[in-house]
């Protein structure tokens, strides 16, 4: 009989995994098809020249010392590295990363939780809760979430090695559990609460503490874990080597977010409306676990009433009271409720890194909590009421409604109009979703909607340099340079150091032919931001224009050193180093420049105009015929020969 019931359960855990891996799909599998979002996507990966490079010792040191997203998780630059090299522009691969670790997360929870009590069916619910619960939405389909579904896997392995360490403590086990906590930490320091969640696993389900349980809920694993009761102190000083790599990380975020600017002041929003904020966000979470229809990439701060903040204080008070009472008779009350609270501290606004309320991607690991109050109480609440086949007839339901909801939800990330247009739609007075808005119709060409949501941005906030930028954006596009100059400016005198102000202003006084007006822009933008390429190349163009040949040479150097791969400025090099007469540092250019970008008709022209010049006509033509392949315009030789054009 025992041998059966082990084959049982080994077919019970694999029957699971394939649920498991069934539902992630048909929530996910249209990520494929999924664009970058134009919103954080390009920091992490479409803009970041950082990670766009060949892996290589150097790169990956670099990304221990790389804090320009506001974040220090080399981890993550390491995979999305990775995901480059594999994938390069093709969303669908990044996307596809992000599902496999979700799938890995969901599994490895449930074998968590079945190991840890033995409860395989209690432990596969709340594995599918997690897999997909249309609020963990935001933390797959969006690729800068990367961070999220990566910190997660290395906090579920720690768990894990924990488990394993607490059965037979020695050092030896200790230090995996620490190595893996350490790499979580390198993912996203959200990881920091993890020792506080492991000393609320001493209490359920490892009895580990010598308070007295009337437990009823003990393991139903065959073979129960028994282990040596401890003082909460000691347990806590178990945990001292963990709260050492907390405090390291806690010290590296401060840094990492201070030096981009993302921590709010006290001045811009006062510790009362935070605290405010929190309360009430915490229980719109809860409210999002049971109703999760209105979810958004981007929640505001609201103007919140006495009563609603009391009413959400009161909610939550009653709740604990509630777990604080019966925590010797439900040991899971306070363990899951104490994981949701505690996990969430990072993230629930005290301490305000950047402008949103609330966000779903916040609930990833928090709900995992909630996951085990609503998995084990209904389980006591309905077992003598209602027979084991209507519970799993009811689970069965709720597992799928969530998946057709998750589903949708996805549906909403297809693409940045698809997402903003769709947080419009469930919220009010949004800024960023105006702003994603706009800069997606200024790309599609849609300028006077472009600008109708800009003004919206103003009436919602009139201090604001952005939309004034975008107001320019829209002018210059449409060819009215002097209503473009006049709204940088105006942006410049909201914010004297809008990196972005100066720069859109710098490239129409180019496009004018104020060459040295466009010069001073480029160069205070360069001041104010000297670490991205994109300045220095159209500071060379414009040094390129006036004849300054060296000036020219060292911009598109500097911009080189920054980003190696940067297709642009090595053409733009080689058309200079071409006007030089150097012609093998010019070749050396152009032919980089086809080799990062084999559809470059301006280098593959010039290169084939040196290759003529120095009497190498076969590979000479062979280049100009590529050159008019691209672009037929290259067919009029004599007219491009006589303009010399710096490429963008």
């Amino acid at each position: 009989m025992a041998i059966d019931f082990k084959l049982q359960r080994q077919q019970s855990l694999v029957l699971i995994i394939l649920i498991l891996l069934i539902l992630i799909l048909a929530v996910y599998w249209q990520v494929q098809e999924h664009n970058f979002i134009d919103y954080d996507d390009h920091l992490y990966v479409t803009s970041n020249y950082r990670i766009q490079t060949e892996i290589s010792f150097k790169s990956i040191i670099a990304t221990f010392t790389n804090v320009h997203t506001g974040h220090w998780h080399p981890l993550v630059m390491m995979s999305h590295m990775l995901d480059w090299n594999l994938f390069g522009d093709n969303a669908g691969g990044h996307h596809w990363t992000s599902v496999i670790i979700h799938i890995l997360n969901a599994v490895l929870l449930f074998l968590f939780f079945q190991y840890l009590t033995g409860a395989i069916w209690k432990s596969a619910f709340i594995a599918a809760l997690f897999a997909i619960h249309p609020i963990n939405v935001e933390s797959v389909a969006w690729i800068a979430e990367r961070k999220n579904v990566l910190s997660t896997f290395f906090w579920i392995l720690t768990m894990f090695l924990y488990v394993w360490y607490v059965r037979s403590p020695s050092w030896k086990r200790y230090l995996p559990m620490f190595l893996c906590f350490a790499l979580g930490l390198m993912a996203k320091p959200m990881l920091v609460t993890l020792p506080f969640v492991l000393l609320l696993l001493d209490y359920w389900p490892l009895n580990r503490t010598i308070i007295n349980q009337q437990n009823k809920n003990q393991a139903e694993i065959p073979e129960p874990i028994s282990l040596k009761k401890y003082k909460i102190t000691s347990l806590i000083w178990e945990k001292v080597p963990l709260l050492f790599l907390t405090a390291i990380s806690i010290c590296l975020t401060f840094y990492a977010a201070k030096s981009v600017g993302t921590i709010a002041s006290l001045n811009i929003l006062p510790l009362n409306k935070r605290i405010s904020n929190a309360i009430v966000s915490y229980a719109l979470y809860l409210k999002k676990l049971f109703w999760p229809i209105d979810l958004a990439v981007f929640y505001p701060h609201l103007d919140l009433s006495l009563w609603q903040v009391s009413v959400a204080a009161l909610f939550l008070l009653i709740i604990t009271i509630i777990v604080c009472k019966y925590f010797h008779k439900y040991p899971y009350l306070p363990v899951g409720w104490f994981w949701y609270l505690g996990t969430l501290v990072p993230v629930i606004g005290i301490v305000q890194v950047g402008g949103q309320a609330m966000a779903d991607r916040y609930a990833y690991l928090p709900f995992i909590g909630l996951f085990i109050i609503v998995t084990w109480g209904a389980a006591d609440i309905f077992k003598k009421r209602i027979s084991i086949k209507i519970i799993a007839m009811i689970s069965a339901l709720i597992i799928l409604a969530l998946t057709v909801v998750a589903h949708c939800q996805v549906k909403y990330w297809r693409d940045t109009f698809t997402l903003f247009s769709h947080t419009l739609n469930v919220t009010k007075n949004n800024f960023i979703a105006h702003n994603g808005m706009a800069s997606e119709l200024l790309k599609q060409d849609k300028i006077e909607e472009a600008i109708t949501h800009y003004n919206v941005m103003l009436i919602l906030d009139p201090k604001s340099d952005i939309p004034l930028v975008g107001i320019g954006r829209a002018f210059s596009i449409k060819g009215e340079n002097d209503a473009a100059i006049a709204t940088f400016r105006q942006a410049l005198k909201l914010n004297p150091e809008s990196i972005e102000a100066h720069h859109n202003l710098g490239f129409v006084l180019f496009q004018m032919g104020r060459l040295d007006e466009a010069i001073a822009e480029y160069q205070k933008a360069i001041e104010l931001n000297g670490d991205n390429p994109t300045l220095y190349n159209n500071l060379g163009n414009a040094f390129a224009k006036q004849g300054k040949d060296i000036e020219a040479i060292k911009a598109y150097n500097a911009a080189l050193l920054i980003r190696p791969r940067d297709a642009g400025a090595h053409n733009n090099l080689g058309m200079v180093l071409m006007h030089l007469y150097k012609y093998d540092e010019a070749i050396r250019n152009f032919k980089e420049a086809i080799h990062l970008q084999p559809e470059y008709a301006n280098a593959h022209f010039y290169l084939s105009e040196i290759l003529k010049r120095k009497g190498l006509s076969a590979e000479a033509e062979y280049h100009l015929n590529e050159a008019i392949r691209i672009n037929s315009e290259y067919k009029n030789i004599d007219k491009l020969q006589s303009r010399h054009n710096i490429g963008k």
